[in-house]
Parts: C-alpha cells; structure tokens; sequence
C-alpha cells in the first residue's frame, strides 16, 4: 500500500547477446511465475521477423573489407545512396540510386557482389557469412550492452515486493545469471525505492543535525539536545508498531512522516524542559521537583498538541479512495507514533535530563579531583 510508481517486480538482464538473454528472461520468468499472487508477467524483447547475421570471413579480412564497409555497401544497393539534394520550395528532395535485380529477398543479398578495396568485385557470399535467426522487433542498450526487463506486478495484501524479489533471488537468479554469463540488477519500483532512501537517509542526518543546533543554541547546552532528541526512538518504535498492526508496509512516505514526528516530538519536549528550567532559575527548586513540578504544568499543552494533531489525521484512516491510500502511511506513522510517545515526554525526557545531570556531577568531580591533585606541589 502506497509506494513510488513502476512495476513491482522489474528484474533488467545486461549482457552482449539478445538470443541470450531471451533465453535467459524465459528461465527468470518461471521463477517468478512461482510468486505467490503474480500477474502481469512479460518481458520487453518481443521477437520480430528473421534476420541475417553477417560475420567477416577470413577471406574477407584478407581483402581489405569491415563488416561496417559490407554493411554500408549492402544499405547503398538495396535502400539507394543520396547523389544529390536540391530544394523544390520549402521542400528538400533527394535523388537515391539503387541496385536493380530481380531477386528478392535473402537470394538477392547472397547473389549480391561487393566493390573490394583494391578494385574489382567480389561475391558477398566470399567476404562475410550470413547466418538466418529469429529476430527482435526492439532492443534495448545501454552503454553498449543489451538490456532485457523482466516485469510483472503484484498483489501486496499477500506478499510484499522485498519478500517476492528475495524469493526470486533465493530460487536461482544467481544460478541463472552465472549460466548465461550476464548480469541483473532490481530495478523499476525497487531502484526508485532504494534511491529514495538513500536521498532520505541524508536529509534525515541533516534534519537532525539542524535540530540540535538549534537546542543547543536556544538551552546553551550540548547534553540537554541529546536529552531531547532520546523521545524520537520511542515515536519510531510506535509509529512501526502501527504499520504491523494495520498491515501496511513501510514506505517512503512513512519515513518522510517520521521526520515530521520528530519534530512534533521535540516541540512537546523543549515545551517540558523549559517549564523545567524555568522552575529551576526563577524559583530555586532542586531538580527532582523541577521535573515533577514541570510535568504537571505542561500536562495538559503536551496533551493538547498530540491529541489535536491525531485528532485531525484519524478521519484519514477511514478514507477508500485511491489517492487517500498513498498518504495513509504517513497518517498512521504520525498517529501511533504520538500515541506511544506523548505520555513518555511527560516521563521520560525530564529522566534523561536527571540522568545527564547525575553524569554531569560525576565528571566533573571525578576530572575535577584529578584537577586539584595535579596542581598540588609534590612534597
């Protein structure tokens, strides 16, 4: 439910030769005929008509010839090379000379003679070999090599994509690609996704670095965003909780919805722990109450804040249509995640600003003991 767009499954075959890697699509496409829920399966190299394939014979290298020279003379006689354009008008027209012959087909091109280097002619049937074989009606290349998908797409109430690629792989695609010599990557909804989060996982360290500067500068602490930021594993736990309780599967849009946890998270938070330090300060209150006496204060804006935003996102729970179905991982990121951790700000957070303290203290008696012995003169 929910995801990038493409075909579920989308495994691209790369090697040198397309009768190859046909036959090799033909063996993928019975793993995954074997995918529970399948549908759709094809791959992307229809066969086409028969064609001749010209190999340069030994003779034919003798005499000087390429096969890209065989091929250029083979296209001028039977297509018409252009002796000369003229416009007519707006119009370009050109003027193609052919070869005339009565023969048609494969006889004609084995009956064929080629011009050789050095003068004279020679039957084309001498210079290069032509072997007959099933064509394709599109090919596909990249980077000099050709490139195969095999697609198909499925049901994933039953199985998840991750799951039917590992079944794929696990059932002998690698057997697969080192009998044929080729290679296979996942691609199609799979590549999109694992571009997606290798995009998300950077904005995610630069979100998070950018919230604890910001702590950092506003509480003139270094522990205190630490402190803060502990309550977002709690949300993440939740928010995770709530995909398997639902079904849902985690996509990215439930990690896009992640980060805006985390922001509510920390807003409920630093709302608590400047209640605290207010306490502290302006009332002159040790730290235990502080945090007791904060949490009580900011009861009841923490509440608010959490319940206010479920509150909005729960209706989207209940929404059918198609285009709610792409956004539901976010609502139910957001909506468990809150529902876990709001009650554990009012706990937690003013735990882990006593716990830092308590480490606080130990260094600084510990480093400091050390301190004043060093400056102590030796006797």
């Amino acid at each position: 439910r929910g995801g990038p767009p493409g075909r579920d499954i989308d495994i691209e075959l790369t090697g040198p030769d397309a009768a190859v890697l046909k036959a090799a699509a033909a063996e993928v496409i019975a793993l995954v005929e074997a995918v529970p829920s399948v549908n759709g399966i094809a791959d992307d190299l229809p066969f086409g008509k028969p064609e001749l394939v010209m190999q340069l014979t030994p003779r034919g290298a003798a005499l000087g010839f390429t096969v890209d020279e065989v091929g250029r003379q083979i296209r001028d006689a039977f297509e018409g090379a252009i002796a000369r354009r003229f416009a007519d008008g707006n119009d370009e027209i050109a003027i193609r000379i052919s070869r005339q012959t009565r023969d048609q087909g494969s006889t004609a091109l084995r009956n064929f003679e080629l011009k050789a280097p050095s003068g004279g002619f020679v039957p084309l049937v001498e210079v290069v070999s032509l072997t007959e074989r099933q064509g394709f009606s599109a090919i596909r290349r990249l980077a000099g090599k050709t490139i195969v998908s095999v697609t198909a797409d499925i049901d994933t109430d039953v199985v998840s994509v991750s799951q039917a690629l590992e079944q794929i792989r696990e059932a002998g695609l690698e057997r697969i690609s080192a009998g044929y010599g080729i290679d296979y990557r996942f691609a199609g909804r799979e590549l999109e996704r694992q571009k997606s989060f290798e995009d998300l996982r950077y904005g995610v360290i630069i979100a998070l670095s950018i919230i604890y500067i910001i702590l950092a500068w506003v509480f003139s602490s270094y522990f205190l965003p630490f402190a803060i930021m502990l309550i977002i594993p709690f949300g993440v736990v939740g928010a995770i909780f709530g995909h398997w309780l639902l079904g849902f599967n985690l996509t990215i849009m439930s990690f896009i919805a992640l980060l805006g946890l985390a922001g509510i998270l920390v807003n409920d938070s630093i709302i608590l722990v400047s209640r605290m330090n207010e306490r502290i300060r302006q009332e002159g209150e040790a730290l235990f109450e502080a945090a007791a006496g904060a949490s009580r204060d900011r009861l009841r804006a923490v509440l608010l804040t959490s319940l206010t935003t479920i509150g909005g996102l729960v209706p989207l729970m209940f929404e059918k249509s198609v285009q709610a179905q792409f956004i539901l991982p976010m609502a139910v990121t957001i909506i468990f995640g809150l529902g876990t951790a709001t009650l554990l700000v009012l706990f937690l957070v003013p735990a882990f600003v006593g716990i830092g303290d308590d480490i606080r203290r130990l260094l600084v008696t510990v480093f400091g003991s050390h301190a004043r012995a060093g400056r102590q003169p030796a006797e």
